[in-house]
């Protein structure tokens, strides 16, 4: 896991962890990989969105 997930909202490591730990059942993102987020995570397409609009890092420039 990325350390700089601690950084983001809980519910997009939420989402992160849900997403790996369903790896663990469906190695693919098939159908199957959908259909077991959708069961697990309602809300996981929302979470994925909010992550993906959010900065890769964030940093502090000091001068």
């Amino acid at each position: 896991m990325n350390l700089e997930l601690a950084k983001k909202p809980p519910e997009c490591l939420e989402y992160v962890l849900v997403h790996e730990l369903t790896h663990l059942l469906e190695p693919s993102h098939n159908k199957r990989f959908v259909s077991l987020m959708d069961q697990f995570l309602p809300k996981w397409r929302s979470y994925r969105e909010e992550l993906n609009n959010l900065p890769l890092r964030h940093e502090d420039w000091k001068y």
